[in-house]
């Protein structure tokens, strides 16, 4: 019998008590395990709320249920693939699957990953009289409740609008739906992570996890090319073709639904794609429950940490800081930064998907391009500005500078005698200069030259001087407080609108470099302009004050 006092997500959740049960979880434990969770989610420090006042942070109730509604805000640009009137519902419904599956699965990867491979709970609940199989449970659950209402606070307004403008019975198809993909991503993500505990251990396994999250960002990207090529417009119509590699497609699973329903299209290869839309998600999870205790025992492995080459790294950021610092404070500060950006891995799993998605972007651009044009009129075009692409990289990078694992071991930074905090910020920001933005622009860069040939040089110099520019432009505005201060927990899902906010910026930079382009010698004068406003913006927007004695801090 529920109590009063229970979560409404657990009054749900005991209706489905006996097919827990089946599982193999004791189903008391696992409800005492999730309220508790549920219990300190409610005091955490607020997400998409935590840049309000701390009055409101303490607001009593889960603040990340009452962030939803800027993802509900998001879902509204699905609308149009609902209301679309085509009469071609696998083209329409095909897009908007992968729209949504491209929101869940980057905030699966970015948000629930950690929630799924978190060890915490080894220590605490492992040490009594609770079997694997419930601890799994538990986890699965707890991050499956917050997937869910974030999938269906972005789902809000195509169900709407599925419901007024084709009925009921859409509106049903549609939830369901909804549910097997939030069933599909999280087992799958689940599964691809036990494979690899299965046969990684330590630090290879954290770092090999870094990589397949970068791994899955950018297949789902270079997704929506095959889904988009799945139908052909002859004569102003849509055709869908057939070919074998779009039983690899999920979005195309859930869309050959509502043809068939809907549009009245039939065929052995629509009841295929159908019928994998059910039985995929059912698979994977049967597979997940049996395995869950692997699952369990294999994250011992998390807590191991193999050995490293820090000591070969330790002098080659030495180097490195001796390079872009002069003074010996911001050296120290350089090396504390780089160290923490390589060594962190919550750091990484928010960050390195973004580093794979700002690699393959611009040539998902030229794919597009290769499409209406041969290869030697490609060379030739002015496609060397979607590396303005990776711009992107510089706001979300940055706005990560914040947070850490290690947040609490901050107040060093207020015990050590540096004669300025500038270069705290200072350091940080060229640590993400030369360890992350260079090497992964330079890598494009090279790619660039090798298409469009060494013409293009100049506009890469310009692209890379702008990209030295916006960094402490973007650190004034996003680092508030010292870098690595605050916790992960308290990470703004509003976050993402600096970014929007930057799109107008890169637009009007872009804008720039075309125009002084367009003359002679323009370039070459737009260089020198970004030269003297790289100088001048690091010197001023962090000028750092003359040293003068001052005591530590004791804490």
């Amino acid at each position: 019998m529920a109590k009063p006092s229970d979560f409404r997500t657990l009054q749900v959740l005991d209706r489905f008590r006996p097919i827990i049960t089946k599982t193999g979880a004791d189903y008391d434990v696992l409800r005492l395990i999730l309220r508790v969770k549920f219990q300190m989610d409610q005091r955490r420090v607020p997400t998409i709320m935590a840049g309000r006042s701390k009055s409101k942070e303490n607001k009593e109730g889960n603040q990340y249920v009452r962030s939803l509604w800027l993802y509900a805000l998001m879902g509204a640009i699905m609308v149009p693939f609902v209301v679309w009137d085509t009469g071609q519902f696998m083209l329409q419904m095909g897009i908007l699957f992968g729209v949504l599956m491209f929101m869940i699965m980057t905030s699966m990867i970015s948000d629930f990953s950690s929630v799924l491979l978190d060890i915490r709970d080894r220590n605490i609940i492992l040490t009594k009289p609770v079997n694997a199989r419930t601890v799994g449970m538990a986890r699965a659950i707890h991050a499956g409740v917050y997937l869910v209402l974030l999938t269906g606070s972005v789902t809000a307004a195509p169900l709407i609008a599925g419901l007024v403008t084709h009925g009921i019975g859409f509106f049903l198809l549609f939830l369901l739906q909804i549910i097997l993909i939030s069933i599909l991503i999280l087992v799958s993500t689940s599964l691809i992570y036990l494979f690899m505990m299965r046969f990684l251990d330590g630090e290879k396994l954290k770092d090999m996890i870094n990589m397949v999250q970068i791994l899955l960002s950018v297949g789902i990207a270079i997704g929506y090319q095959f889904v988009i090529r799945s139908f052909d417009i002859i004569d102003f119509k849509v055709a869908f073709t057939p070919e074998w590699w779009q039983l690899l497609l999920p979005p195309l699973w859930y869309a050959a639904a509502y043809d068939w329903l809907f549009a009245g299209n039939g065929g052995g290869w629509i009841y295929t794609l159908t019928a994998l839309a059910v039985v995929v998600p059912v698979i994977c999870l049967i597979v997940y429950v049996k395995l869950m205790p692997s699952f369990e025992l294999y994250l011992e492995k998390m807590a191991h940490s193999g050995q490293t080459s820090s000591r070969r790294r330790g002098k080659w950021d030495r180097m490195v800081a001796k390079l872009f610092s002069r003074s010996t404070e911001e050296q120290a500060c350089f090396r504390l930064s780089a160290s923490m950006m390589r060594d962190e891995r919550e750091f990484k799993l928010k960050v390195y998907p973004s580093l794979g998605l700002s690699l393959v972007m611009p040539y998902i651009f030229w794919y597009t391009a290769l499409q209406s044009s041969t290869w030697a009129e490609f060379r030739q075009s002015s496609f060397v500005y979607t590396l303005y692409i990776m711009l992107i990289l510089l706001v979300t990078v940055v706005i990560m500078l914040r947070y850490s694992g290690q947040y609490k071991a901050s107040w060093i930074f207020r015990a050590a005698p540096m004669s300025d905090e500038n270069i705290l910020y200072r350091g940080a920001l060229k640590a993400f200069l030369s360890n992350i933005f260079i090497p992964v622009f330079l890598l494009n860069a090279a790619m660039f030259t090798w298409t469009f040939g060494l013409r293009i040089l100049p506009d890469i110099a310009i692209i890379l001087l702008t990209a030295t520019a916006l960094i402490p432009v973007s650190g004034k505005f996003m680092l508030q407080k010292p870098p690595f201060s605050q916790s992960f927990s308290v990470a703004q899902q509003s976050d993402g609108w600096y970014i929007f906010a930057a799109l107008p910026v890169f637009a009007l930079l872009w804008g720039a470099h075309v125009f002084f382009r367009s003359f002679s010698g323009g370039v070459w004068m737009y260089g020198v302009i970004l030269i003297v406003a790289n100088v001048l913006l690091w010197t001023l927007l962090y000028r750092v004050k003359k040293p003068a004695v001052k005591s530590a801090v004791v804490i």
